[in-house]
């Protein structure tokens, strides 16, 4: 069951991104990319799954005895007739906050933004960069910090709509294309909007934090609507991954480099 798990998994990821890199190709916003970027994305992007493949038993171990040892599923959720909808707003309201809440936290603590800046060194954002992340982040962040587990016992026929739901603007994010949603820019968050928070320029600097809807960067003052033409150069300057090693390791270097306390 777990290897049909990964191979579902991964064959919907597969098309998922075949279809995205046709819009890449259409409407290619750097027609140039650096082809040894792209490679380091899909380097970083395979570690983070086989690391999270190979600690995802550990890591749902140790969630299950949190989420039991808070009570967890404090609030069970509906999902006959209109319940379903309400549920569904409500888990997308609080995997917002949560998410929008952990983001932050991930620009300004020191050990969080040690791993997170492996995913902001990113030069050429793809549709690979989604996936480009320390390999033990995940793992760590989902087992840490359970929120939908404590609060909510959620029916299974929601999970899918939920990660599909999630999966498209959240996963979706980092695509090379030149697309502008103008005056909607503030609606759902999109490629040109995640562009702004990866910008190396210091007054995007802690804007679009959100995950799939502005609603709490506009909230919390940290939503940057973007201009129509507004598509800043993106990476962490003075850092920059290479390879495997760095993929390994980056927390370390990360520290070593002398950049360790530079948060944004």
């Amino acid at each position: 069951m777990f290897f049909l798990h990964i191979m579902v998994s991964t064959a919907f990821i597969g098309v998922i991104f075949l279809g995205a890199r046709q819009f890449e190709k259409r409407f290619p916003l750097e027609i140039h990319q650096c082809t040894t970027e792209v490679v380091v994305d899909w380097k970083m992007a395979g570690l983070k799954w086989g690391g999270g493949q190979l600690l995802a038993p550990l890591a749902n171990a140790y969630t299950i005895v949190l989420v039991n040892a808070a009570g967890g599923g404090w609030f069970q959720l509906r999902s006959d007739g209109w319940w379903f909808l309400l549920s569904l707003i409500l888990i997308i309201l609080v995997i917002d906050f949560s998410g929008y809440v952990t983001h932050r936290a991930q620009h300004a603590i020191p050990v969080l933004w040690a791993m997170h800046s492996l995913h902001h060194s990113a030069e050429a954002l793809s549709a690979v960069t989604g996936a480009r992340h320390f390999w033990l982040e995940f793992p760590f962040l989902s087992s840490v910090f359970p929120v939908l587990g404590i609060l909510f016992k959620i029916p299974d026929e929601m999970a899918l709509p939920i990660a599909l739901i999630y999966f498209l603007p959240d996963g979706l994010a980092h695509l090379n294309i030149r697309l502008s949603l103008g005056r909607f820019a503030l609606v759902l968050n999109n490629p040109q909007y995640h562009r702004i928070h990866h910008s190396l320029e210091a007054q995007h600097f802690d804007k679009n934090f959100c995950k799939m809807l502005p609603l709490f960067d506009l909230i919390f003052g940290t939503a940057w609507k973007p201009g129509e033409d507004e598509f800043p150069k993106t990476g962490l300057a003075g850092e920059k991954a290479t390879g495997f090693v760095d993929g390994l390791i980056w927390p370390i270097r990360h520290r070593l480099s002398g950049a360790g306390s530079f948060l944004r």
